[in-house]
Formats: C-alpha cells, structure tokens, sequence
C-alpha cells in the first residue's frame, strides 16, 4: 500500500487500516475511529476517503454518519505486485496515479522517492525519452490512431522491452493510460537459440548421409530426408508416406515389438525391393534385399505416456552384410580343411624377434602324430616343449621365411629323440597376418626305408643271425 499513497503519512494510512482491521467486521464511524487512535477527526476523514478510493476499506451510511470497516476485497493494487511485468497507471496529464512492484524493481527507482503523482517524464527513465514511445503516448492521450505494442530496445543495456499501451476508465469517468512492459531479452534469445537450433537440425536432416524417417505408432509416414529416398530408390516423399513402414520392413514383427517398448534401441532391418515391386508397395528402382544398420528412437511425450511417434535412423550395410556371409563362408571352408587335413598343420606366433615361436593353432592330425592334445599345447613356447628339435636349423629356417616370405622345405626331424618316434617333414610359409604357418607329412616310413638301404648286406646278416 505505502507505494501508492503520500510517503509523509503512509504511517498514519497503516494505523488507521490496522486499527479497521482489528474491529473487523464491526463497522466504526469517523469520530470513533479518531477518538480511539486520539488523531484529528478531519484528517482521519480525509486518509478514510483515500482508503476507501483506493479499495482499501469499505463505507456504509447510516444515517448522516458513515460507517467504516476493513475491505474483505483484494485490493487491485496488491494484483498489479503479484504480476511479474512492470506496470505504470498515468492521468490524462501524464502524472503516475499508481506501479507496481515490478516497475520499481525492473528499472531500479528508489523506493524513498515519491513516484505517485510525478511527472512520467521526470522520472528519469530512458525508455520514455525515445521519441516514437512519447509519440505514441500522445497519440493515446489526445484519443488519436495509436500502436497498441511496440518493442523498445535500451542502447545502455541491450535489454529488450515488449510494452503495451491501453486507455483506462475509473469507476467515476476519470480517463488514463496503462502502459505494461515486460523485459523479453531472455525469451527473445532463447528463441533465436531455439530458431538456430532448429535450423542446424533441419541442415543435418537434408545433408546427412544416413536415411532418416519419422513415423507414428500406425505406421504411418510423416516425413523422411533425401538420403533415405535415396537409398529406397524413390524419387520423392510421397512415394514414400502412402505407404506403411511396418509393410516396408521384411522383419515386420521386429519393428512392432521395438514400438511397443518404446525405447531406444539398435538392430537391423531387412527390405525385399523386389516384393515391394511385385506388391505395388514402393516404386522402387532397387531390385533384391538390402540389409539396414537401423537405430531406433521414440519422440517422449511430456506428460510421460507411451510415445505416438518414432524415429529410425538407418545406413545401407548390404555390401558388409553380403562380405560378412562371405566370410563367415570362407572361415567355416578353412575351418573344415584345416581340421580335416590328413596331414599336420600348425599356426606359430614369432616372439622375442624370432628367438621363439608360440603355438597358435594345430589341427587333429598334428594331435595324432605329435601324440598331444591341442589344449596342452597352444600358447606354449615351440623350442621349450620340443628341446629336441634340431636347432639352429629349424630356427634359421623360421627366421629366413619370417623376413624374406619365402617359403622353405624342411629335411625330416623327430621332435623328440626316438627309435619309434616318427619323422616329419615340413613345408613352412608366412600368413599375412605376420604368423608362420607349417604343413606337417609324417614321412617315417621313407626315412626308415632310406636307412635301412644304406646297411652292408653282411651287417644284414650278422644281425638277423
């Protein structure tokens, strides 16, 4: 209340309104309230006709008297200091009638000085010196074509004002103006945030080399960027939004269940352009089955519910799928032959710069010859297990084919000494993987044979006599 009336007898508007307040709802005239708080019965009139303009207290007549009690009302003013924009009341003369709280605070006015029935203009505000506002004012004020809103920018601070001019009417005909301003910078750059941001999203929706399609929880296509015409083969949207993604998609069931979940999600899709074709679904100028790399994404809704609309993101991987078959074809052949194998095969790892050699893989057939289990012997050192290995040999020859990548043959060796122990001949090369990998023919009988040739017959028969 002490904003609106005189600041030099503010305390006396508030004991009498206190006083009012604490009799209520018994009603008191003018000369009990004045002998009760021991004040001038004339003056006490006078603060009452102001309470009572300003809807602070309500009268009753009685008689010649006038019967006084604190107002049960909401005061007008109080309503103008719960709103956040600024508010100034003017007469028709231009002097403030009544603001707000934030009109005060917004612009920094002292709140000792006394701002009610001084001149707009001397108030000191640079808003109100820009010509086209008081222009427009004046307009207002002589009842001319005038611009409801403008928006006012402040050189001093960049702040950016929305202000609204209306005329007013009081109870009794009095005319005035009310001008309301609020301080829209934030707003104003949050939208052009929000407008730039927008714009950057739209930018990489058109550039963006992946496809991109938004659809609802029906199926329905809303919308969808260049790349995934594109990539279906189309010529333009609506090719694309007569149809349902659910009937695109070979793996229908799939995208249901990741629309029910309503989560985000990564899979992949398949597409059979040929049935689509065949079923007059798309117009496509693909042929075949193209596979997707597909990243799923529900839009949340802001009251938390189940989400109405998707988004899938997705690149063609036909060609990593088709090489990836291939070579899941061509491990599983390898596999088989090198498990196979009537001969011994066996992967060694280079360490140390060639002074070792670790097992990296052997197949069934080594098992058998070298009388080991595979599990016993990969990860182990070659030279440490087999110390019998004829050495520096094996290991010059291992050295030789790891820096020249020639392949070498091997004379028959024992990895272990024995008279019944079997002879190996091996054919060594290097993978391009950087390991050397060995084929292993167990050539015993030839070397026995050799032998056996080569002993004096009278040695012969000495020895079987």
């Amino acid at each position: 209340m002490n904003r609106y009336l005189d600041n030099a007898y503010q305390d006396r508007f508030q004991i009498i309104l206190d006083f009012l307040r604490g009799k209520h709802p018994q009603k008191m005239s003018i000369s009990a309230i004045a002998r009760e708080l021991k004040m001038n019965r004339g003056s006490v009139s006078k603060y009452l006709e102001i309470l009572l303009s300003k809807g602070y207290v309500t009268m009753e007549p009685f008689g010649r008297s006038k019967l006084f009690t604190a107002s049960k009302q909401i005061y007008y003013s109080d309503l103008l200091d719960r709103l956040s924009f600024a508010i100034v009341i003017l007469d028709t003369s231009l002097h403030v009638v009544t603001v707000n709280k934030s009109f005060i605070t917004s612009f920094g006015l002292d709140k000792g000085r006394n701002i009610v029935g001084n001149c707009l203009y001397d108030l000191g505000m640079s808003l109100f010196d820009d010509q086209s506002i008081r222009k427009n004012i004046e307009r207002l004020r002589h009842q001319d074509t005038f611009i409801n809103e403008m928006q006012y920018i402040d050189e001093n601070t960049n702040q950016l004002y929305f202000i609204e001019f209306a005329p007013i009417y009081s109870q009794v005909g009095d005319e005035g103006i009310m001008i309301t301003l609020r301080d829209v910078t934030e707003w104003k750059k949050t939208e052009i945030a929000l407008r730039n941001s927008e714009k950057k999203i739209r930018m990489i929706f058109e550039t963006v080399p992946s496809g991109i399609v938004f659809f609802g929880d029906d199926g329905t296509i809303l919308n969808a960027n260049k790349a995934s015409l594109d990539i279906l083969g189309l010529r333009n949207i609506q090719e694309l939004k007569n149809q349902s993604i659910f009937d695109i998609s070979c793996y229908r069931k799939k995208l249901l269940n990741l629309v029910g979940e309503g989560k985000v999600a990564e899979t992949e899709l398949a597409c059979d352009f040929d049935r689509l074709r065949r079923e007059d679904l798309l117009p496509t100028k693909k042929m075949g089955i193209a596979y997707f790399y597909v990243v799923f994404a529900p839009f949340l809704t802001e009251g938390g519910g189940n989400p109405r609309e998707f988004a899938i993101l997705f690149r063609d991987i036909t060609s990593e799928k088709l090489s990836e078959k291939d070579l899941t074809f061509k491990e599983i052949r390898y596999r088989s032959f090198f498990e196979n194998a009537c001969n011994g095969v066996l992967i060694y790892e280079p360490i140390e710069e060639g002074r070792d050699y670790l097992f990296k893989d052997i197949n069934k057939a080594t098992e058998t010859i070298l009388g080991v289990e595979k599990k016993d012997l990969i990860g182990k050192k070659l030279f440490e297990e087999f110390p019998d290995l004829p050495n520096p040999m094996v290991h010059d020859a291992l050295v030789r084919v790891l820096q020249t990548e020639v392949p070498e043959f091997l004379a028959p060796l024992q990895y272990r000494k024995g008279k019944d122990l079997p002879w190996l001949s091996h054919y060594i090369f290097k993978l391009p993987s950087g390991e050397i990998a060995s084929f292993m023919v167990d050539v015993s009988k030839d070397v026995r044979e050799k032998v056996a040739s080569r002993i004096h017959p009278c040695e012969t028969y000495m020895r079987e006599n």
